[in-house]
């Protein structure tokens, strides 16, 4: 992980401008600005010039700005040459977004589009684009064949020739052919080392230094990691300095030559400090590369046991990488990793360090948590691309919770999971020794077998993560008298439904009322004026999906209940139009929407279906977020047909989270769909406790799910375990 700026040196897949003006960024921007406002220039030296712009708004790490520029000269008409490059361009600014799709598309025009006498140069870096494309899908042996194509016609600039050869060898790598991989990083340094002693070769020489690391060969990182020190030194790039120094750091660390390793790690620290005079460490107040330093000090200080200085170094990288983890997220061309992967270890690697001191404290359990907490918000964030999605909660930390009430919140380590438990002001603690590999395939063998009603092979796995999760605090629940389990799951966790989990005896709904939470964040009190509700189904069968048969008796069932605070949209009146109408006009406390609906891992294909298209999650947020004209916010948003992929837990993160995004104090939605009579018993059940005094949601959602239970057919949890409360259980 590195910077959006310098993501040249780090992501090894480099992006080649259309015309090389140097590595000098901001120098670029103000020389093609000024550029733009010469007299006389022509379409193809205008279009030229605002490529050549969007590109160096990407390198600054400014992507919507260059996509807005690019998609507006997607517009203009231009010959097929520079619609091949405004493609590539675009195929480009797409990977580093992570909308892979799209990359795909624009490259596939990008190669339509390209006439038989395009410049060598030009073609090069399109097939190199192509190739970056590639990895990203994983046809690795198919990008290998184009990358060498592009270095056949690259022979005339080595820095394009340098970029593409380590491209390759990344390729060589990602392919497992180790060997390959070494020789083509070889020819890769050997171009660089044709360039002139500028910010070019050094940048190519940081960047085979990295692949040389992961290729743990020694010999050429530690050569060209020193070269490209050398040459940093005399251009005097504070930045480039860091980078080598960090780099060395990072090579003495795989060695085990800690002593060396820190003393490295902590020059690279010092340059990354001299460098705040940028245009991005202007706008962040902070080093770009800054937190990558501390966090490899920590892990240093942590191989030396010296736990104190680690937790310190830690933190600093957590407070570093705040400000930018935006750009952090989407500043990764070619790279599959999630959010979590990108940066979780930084967070619990600091809490991990809390959790392993002597003589551990409330205050460092509670530190702990606050450490994930700021992971969680920023996971969560990410992932709806919406830095405000948490702004209008509040802690469940700081607020006065009953005494009946237990927030579990579990901490997922690759070692262990810890689990920490809130009753009152106190926080109780268990570790359990399981590895999160092995707690991950029992989560996803107990999710997989409780969807099939037709056997009881759920039951090992549920009884199993029973005696891990829950025994451990049986006793003290009990003495507390608990009734309402608050869950704040993490990882794969959020992935199950913990009301199913087995004490050999009865499933945990038996004893307690059980609400999931994405976090401790936490919505406002239930209001208690008589609600009023807009009923929304589809039981048809369209766009491919296909028809729910029982769901026209769910929202009859329902009506009835509500009388005449009710509105419903059914079938063909459940258009995106009428929707939207009728939310424009009324302002409900209660939502319901009986549909196909869809959690993924990327929130662009995360829909609820309407009958003439998809409700995407930003348009539901848009028509239900609390406005100046509601007075209060939803009270409730339940989605009864929904689903989530086994094992995404990702998926389960936007599911978890949509009361947030949404603006609703809570929601009600299922991690699988059961198209059944059960749900319209179960939900007609829950929304006539809900109108029973002093019935909080949770209990209403318990008694529903208990109800079932009672019915010979629905006693299998496939048919009730689905359905989550997630957020205010009041």
């Amino acid at each position: 992980m590195l910077t959006t700026i310098y993501k040249n040196l780090i992501i090894i897949l480099f992006s080649i401008p259309i015309v090389t003006l140097g590595h000098d960024f901001e120098a670029n921007l103000n020389k093609l600005q000024l550029a733009l406002k010469t007299d006389n220039l022509n379409t193809e030296q205008l279009i030229n010039i605002k490529l050549q712009l969007a590109n160096t708004y990407q390198n600054l790490g400014l992507s919507e700005k260059s996509l807005k520029l690019l998609l507006e000269l997607e517009k203009t008409q231009k010959s097929n040459l520079l619609n091949s490059k405004l493609y590539s361009s675009l195929s480009d600014i797409y990977l580093t977004i992570h909308q892979d799709n799209k990359a795909r598309i624009y490259i596939d025009k990008s190669l339509q589009s390209l006439p038989n006498n395009t410049p060598a140069l030009i073609h090069a870096t399109i097939l190199n684009n192509l190739g970056n494309v590639l990895i990203i899908e994983a046809y690795y042996t198919k990008a290998i064949i184009t990358y060498a194509k592009a270095l056949k016609l690259s022979q005339d600039s080595k820095e394009l020739s340098g970029r593409i050869a380590i491209n390759m060898a990344q390729a060589y790598f990602e392919n497992k052919q180790f060997k390959k991989a070494t020789y083509t990083l070889s020819i890769a340094e050997q171009y660089f080392a044709l360039l002139p002693n500028e910010h070019s070769k050094i940048f190519g020489l940081i960047g085979v230094g990295k692949l040389a690391i992961q290729l743990a060969d020694e010999k050429i990182a530690y050569k060209t990691l020193n070269n490209a020190l050398k040459l940093a030194k005399i251009t005097k790039d504070n930045r480039l300095i860091s980078y080598a120094y960090g780099f060395l750091g990072n090579l003495y660390e795989n060695q085990q030559r800690y002593t060396e390793a820190v003393q490295l790690t902590r020059k690279a620290i010092f340059f990354a400090k001299l460098d705040s005079g940028s245009f991005f460490s202007q706008q962040n107040q902070a080093s770009e590369i800054l937190y990558r330093w501390q966090w490899q000090l920590g892990r240093l200080f942590k191989a030396q046991a010296n736990i104190d200085a680690a937790i310190e170094a830690y933190q600093q990288a957590v407070n570093s990488l705040q400000p930018i983890r935006h750009e952090i997220a989407i500043g990764y061309r070619n790279d599959e990793l999630s959010f979590r992967e990108r940066v979780g270890p930084i967070y619990f690697g600091l809490a991990d360090l809390l959790l392993q001191q002597t003589n551990i404290t409330q205050m460092d359990l509670k530190a702990a948590i606050d450490v994930i907490e700021i992971f969680k918000t920023a996971e969560l964030q990410d992932y709806f691309q919406d830095d405000c999605v948490t702004k209008s909660s509040k802690s469940l930390w700081d607020k006065d919770i009953a005494n009946n009430i237990a927030v579990f919140y579990p901490i997922i380590l690759s070692d262990r999971i810890e689990i920490l438990v809130k009753i009152s002001q106190n926080i109780f603690r268990f570790t359990f020794p399981i590895t999160a590999e092995k707690l991950k395939d029992e989560v996803n063998e107990f999710r997989f077998e409780l969807e099939d009603h037709s056997n009881n092979n759920f039951l090992p796995y549920a009884q199993r993560l029973y005696n891990w999760l829950i025994v451990p605090f049986k006793y003290l629940f009990f003495i507390k008298q608990i009734d309402t389990l608050i869950f704040i799951p993490d990882g794969v966790l959020r992935t199950i439904p913990f009301a199913a989990l087995h004490d050999g005896n009865n499933f945990l709904i038996f004893k307690y009322n059980i609400v999931v939470n994405p976090g401790l964040n936490l919505n406002g009190a239930k209001n208690t004026k008589p609600a009023k509700i807009l009923l929304n189904g589809l039981s048809m069968q369209v766009q491919g999906y296909t028809e729910l048969p029982a769901v026209e008796n769910e929202i009859e069932a329902i009506g009835k209940i509500y009388h005449k605070n009710v509105n419903k949209l059914l079938n063909q009146e459940f258009t995106i139009n009428n929707f939207t109408t009728s939310l424009k006009k009324n302002n409900y406390s209660i939502l319901h929407i009986a549909s196909h609906g869809q959690f993924d891992s990327d929130l662009n294909k995360t829909f609820l279906l309407a009958y003439d298209g998809k409700i995407t999650m930003h348009k539901l947020e848009k028509l239900i977020r609390l406005s100046e004209r509601r007075a209060e916010p939803l009270e409730l948003l339940t989605l009864s047909a929904c689903q989530t992929a086994v094992g995404d837990d990702q998926a389960a993160l936007g599911l978890a989270g949509i009361a947030l995004k949404a603006g609703a104090k809570s929601a009600l939605a299922s991690l699988w769909s059961i198209n059944d009579k059960s749900t319209t018993i179960l939900m007609q059940t829950f929304y006539q406790q809900l109108q029973v005094e002093k019935t909080s949601k949770a209990k209403a959602l318990r008694i529903a799910q208990l109800n079932l239970l009672k019915y010979r057919s629905y006693k299998h949890p496939a048919y009730w375990a689905s359905f989550l409360l997630i957020g205010n259980w009041q």
